[in-house]
């Protein structure tokens, strides 16, 4: 008799920072979504598959909750609910050393609207005192009132076998919905373009990791050389901002540069020579025409 499987999508919502995208690479084991602690490094839906024995499961990896103020921000919100819409459960991701709670509040709103299982995984707890944990949990509880709560660290891995044992039961029967080596929806190019992207968040502060996007101009395998050459565009929004980026004497451009042929090289398994240039694209964030380009 053939063992019954599960398989379903698990929605990975919160506000940004709270170590969404650190949380679904600790537990696929790859690099899935990028990193930054700067706000809104998510952008897309990006889907991260577990595959264990006889369950497959799809995370959903959400932007993070925000208010828009431009189309990009408004396309990004659209896909939260359309997240919402295509989940089984819900992950609601908390920061244990957050001292706001209204925007979770909301989230939390969001979720009971749509009358989902509901967990609350209460992560950084490696950056709390236990004796303060423990107050912690209980003014989530109190405030959030989720089906279920389970603390966590995404940067360690504590407790995150037991999350997945919660999350188990609320899967539908269902045969696997994606093959056994696949750990993710995106493309080969999407990861690529992510990774730039994750060096420019890096370098960067202020406005300007709000106003950046990259495209690849150039994604070609030389034969007889055995490596990748890509051109990435990175696009800025202002003049101020591309100065900012380049450097002086293009110091920044080679910070940016530095390590980032070995970042891709894990990706395509192949050598690769990347070459960075910036332009200016004033209002992209507005322009739909642009931001069909980039998708």
């Amino acid at each position: 008799m053939e063992q019954q499987t599960k398989c379903g999508y698990v929605g990975i919502m919160g506000l940004p920072n709270a170590g969404k995208s650190t949380f679904i690479n600790t537990l696929i084991k790859e690099k899935i979504s990028i990193v930054s602690d700067k706000s809104q490094t998510t952008r897309d839906m990006n889907i991260g598959i577990l595959t264990r024995e006889s369950v497959q499961i799809g995370f959903l990896d959400l932007p993070g909750v925000h208010k828009p103020k431009h189309e990009l921000n408004r396309r990004m919100m659209k896909i939260v609910h359309q997240g919402l819409d295509d989940s089984d459960l819900i992950l609601h991701i908390v920061d244990a050393t957050s001292k706001k709670f209204s925007g979770d509040k909301y989230i939390s709103h969001l979720i009971k609207q749509k009358e989902l299982p509901y967990i609350l995984v209460v992560n950084k707890i490696d950056l709390v005192n236990k004796h303060k944990l423990i107050e912690k949990l209980e003014r989530f509880q109190h405030l959030l009132e989720p089906d279920e709560m389970i603390p966590i660290s995404a940067l360690t891995g504590e407790n995150t076998d037991r999350l997945l044992e919660l999350i188990t039961p609320h899967l539908p029967d269902s045969e696997f919905l994606f093959p056994l080596d696949e750990y993710t929806n995106q493309s080969v190019r999407t990861l690529v373009k992510e990774t730039v992207r994750e060096r420019v968040l890096h370098y960067t502060r202020d406005e300007i990791p709000h106003a950046t996007t990259v495209e690849l101009e150039e994604f070609t395998f030389d034969e007889e050389e055995d490596c990748f050459f890509i051109a990435a565009m990175i696009y800025v929004e202002k003049p101020s901002q591309r100065r900012i980026l380049i450097g002086s004497n293009g110091s920044m451009i080679k910070k940016m540069k530095n390590g980032l042929n070995n970042k891709l090289k894990k990706i395509l398994l192949k050598p690769v020579y990347c070459e960075l240039h910036v332009k200016v694209k004033k209002d992209w964030r507005n322009l739909d025409s642009f931001l069909d380009r980039l998708h």
